[in-house]
C-alpha cells in the first residue's frame, strides 16, 4: 500500500500534523486544479438543487409538471409546423432530409408530453384528500368578518373540484379495470368512459368559472375599500397586480375546459395542440415562477 500509515505495525511520523478533511475533499483538489470546470459545473448544479427544493415544496412537483407538460404541448406543436422549414433548410444545404415518415411520426417531444399528462392524472388520484380537507374547513361556516359572497364561491368551487377530481378518477380506475366496467355502465352505454370524462371536465369547467365571480367580487369590495378610506399608492399597486395575476389563471384556463367540456360539438374553432398548450403553461406560470423564486 501506498500509504504507509495505512500498514499495520507502520510507525507514524507525528511531527507531520494530519490534513485537514476539508484540504484533502475532492472538490476542493478540483477546485485549486481546474477552477474553470468548477465554475462550470455550480450552474447545473444549483439548478438541480433549486429544482430538488421546488418539486418538494406543497404543490411543488404538481405546478412545475403541470407547466412543463403544457410547454411540451406548445414545443411539440411548434416543431410539428416547422417540417416544411425544415425540409426546405436542408434543400438549401444540398443534403437528404429525414425521410417524410419519420418527420410525420410522433416527435420524442410530443412522446414526452404524453407521459407527464397519464403521470399527472395518475397523481391527481390523490387529488381527493387535500379537497376534503378544504371542503371541511368550508363547512365549519365563514371565518369572522369573510365576505358571504366569497365564503359562498369558494364552497361551490370546491364542490365543482370535488366532483372533478372525484369522476376523473372513477374514469381513471375504470379504464385501467381497477374498478369493473359494468359498475359504469349504466352512465357509458357507449361503452368507453368518453361520458363520465367530459362530465368531470364540465365540473371543472364551472370551478374555472367560480374564480371569475370571486375576482370580480373581490375587485368590488376592494373599490368600496378605496372610497371609505385613503389606502397608500404602494398598498394599491401591490393589491392591483395581485389581482391581474390572479386573473391571467382563469382566462388561460377557460379555452382548454371550454374544450373539454364539449361545450361545442366538434371543439372550439382553431383550437389546438399549440393553443392549449400555450393556455396551460401561461396559467402555471406565475405560480411555478413564485415557487422557482423562493428556492433561492
Amino acid at each position: 500500500m501506498s500509504d504507509a500509515a495505512a500498514e499495520p505495525g507502520a510507525p507514524v511520523d507525528t511531527t507531520k500534523p494530519n490534513p485537514q478533511a476539508s484540504q484533502k475533499s475532492v472538490s476542493n483538489e478540483v477546485q485549486k486544479k481546474a477552477p474553470g470546470l468548477v465554475k462550470y459545473a455550480q450552474t447545473p448544479d444549483k439548478v438541480i438543487l433549486r429544482l430538488n427544493k421546488l418539486i418538494s415544496t406543497p404543490g411543488g412537483l404538481n405546478s412545475f409538471l403541470s407547466t412543463f407538460n403544457y410547454t411540451l404541448y406548445l414545443v411539440a406543436y411548434l416543431e410539428s409546423k416547422s417540417i416544411p422549414l425544415q425540409t426546405r433548410l436542408f434543400s438549401l444545404l444540398g443534403r437528404s432530409g429525414p425521410s417524410p415518415g419519420t418527420l410525420a411520426a410522433p416527435s420524442h417531444i410530443a412522446a414526452l408530453g404524453t407521459l407527464l399528462s397519464s403521470t399527472r392524472t395518475t397523481l391527481r388520484l390523490f387529488g381527493l384528500f387535500p379537497l376534503y380537507a378544504w371542503m371541511r374547513t368550508l363547512l365549519q361556516g365563514p371565518k369572522q368578518g369573510q365576505d358571504p359572497v366569497l365564503y359562498a364561491t369558494a364552497l361551490t368551487q370546491c364542490t365543482f373540484y370535488i366532483l372533478f377530481q372525484g369522476l376523473e378518477n372513477i374514469g381513471l380506475l375504470t379504464d385501467h379495470k381497477v374498478l369493473s366496467p359494468s359498475a359504469t355502465a349504466r352512465w357509458n352505454k357507449s361503452g368507453t368512459t368518453a361520458r363520465i370524462y367530459t362530465w368531470s371536465y364540465r365540473a371543472w369547467l364551472a370551478g374555472v368559472l367560480c374564480d371569475f365571480v370571486r375576482l370580480g367580487r373581490e375587485a368590488q369590495l376592494e373599490r368600496i375599500k378605496r372610497s371609505s378610506s385613503d389606502v397608500s399608492t404602494t398598498e394599491q399597486e401591490k393589491t392591483d397586480a395581485k389581482w391581474w395575476s390572479e386573473l391571467i389563471v382563469p382566462f388561460a384556463w377557460l379555452p382548454v375546459a371550454l374544450q373539454f367540456a364539449g361545450v361545442k360539438e366538434g371543439g372550439l374553432p382553431g383550437f389546438n395542440l399549440g393553443i392549449m398548450g400555450a393556455c396551460g403553461a401561461m396559467a402555471g406560470l406565475s405560480k411555478t415562477t413564485a415557487l422557482w423564486e423562493s428556492t433561492a
